[in-house]
């Protein structure tokens, strides 16, 4: 069994989750990187061949099935699992009568019960081991939805009161619950959720790099920080929304809903 951290990363073929795999491949650790797009996992072949420490690996986190037996894999193959980052996610940003109920149900599907089916997969190693860290990617979406960002934002909302409350039923597990909640990054998530390009151009002021979101995620996480949002900006004035009279709210509304 090898001594680095065995950390496995949902999603890991581009964005949030490539910059997460590169920084912890630096830091010495065995990264098992998914994804559910064979074209992208041939990418992240290419790109990272030279790091030994790294495995890919296909997966899709909306299939129970699949989940468990990558955990199974993972349990017999390194014997543990120390950092789990549910990072996998999509977006589409259309109304809600105008969404395809395919969109709407692999959303909900992706960001919901993905996050469940691989945290529920990979908790009984965790406990046997009693210890692990297991990190939810959500969003500041998650705090104040938006038009065209109803389906987004809720299952965002869903991934922090989820992480809520794990972390309150592995209070004395030995296990930490870090939930992220990062504000638009800039990668190709953003054209995928929005083919118009409007939503990137509006929120271009606040737009992170996917290798700063991925160096204040891994702090965090080391400092076993229960919950940390960025930018602090957007943070603050999404906290400050959520305090507002529903009339002032009314009032912002047209500068929130820019989508």
């Amino acid at each position: 069994m090898s001594s680095s951290r065995i950390v496995v990363i949902t999603g890991a073929s581009g964005g949030l989750g490539r910059a997460l795999t590169e920084l912890h491949l630096k830091k010495g650790d065995l990264v098992i990187a998914t994804s559910r797009t064979p074209s992208s996992l041939e990418a992240l072949t290419d790109q990272l061949s030279r790091h030994e420490k790294l495995y890919i690996h296909p997966l899709d986190v909306g299939s129970n099935d699949a989940v468990r037996q990558f955990a199974a894999w993972v349990h017999v193959r390194f014997g543990k699992c120390d950092l789990l980052y549910n990072n996998a996610g999509m977006a589409v940003f259309e109304s809600l009568v105008n969404m395809r109920l395919e969109e709407l149900e692999e959303t909900l599907l992706t960001n919901i019960a993905g996050v469940m089916y691989t945290t529920r997969a990979f908790l009984p190693m965790m406990l046997q081991e009693g210890t692990g860290h297991i990190i939810n990617i959500a969003s500041l979406a998650g705090q104040v939805a938006t038009a065209k960002a109803a389906v987004y934002a809720a299952s965002k909302a869903a991934v922090i009161r989820f992480s809520e409350g794990l972390r309150h039923e592995l209070a004395d597990s030995g296990i930490h619950i870090t939930c992220a909640l990062p504000g638009p990054i800039d990668t190709p998530f953003l054209d995928r959720a929005d083919k118009t390009g409007a939503y990137r151009s509006k929120v271009s002021r606040y737009l992170l790099s996917p290798e700063r979101t991925a160096a204040l995620i891994c702090k965090a996480v080391e400092n076993k920080r229960p919950e940390i949002a960025m930018p602090f900006r957007l943070h603050a004035l999404s906290r400050l929304y959520s305090f507002l009279p529903y009339r002032l709210k009314t009032l912002v509304a047209p500068l929130l809903n820019r989508k």
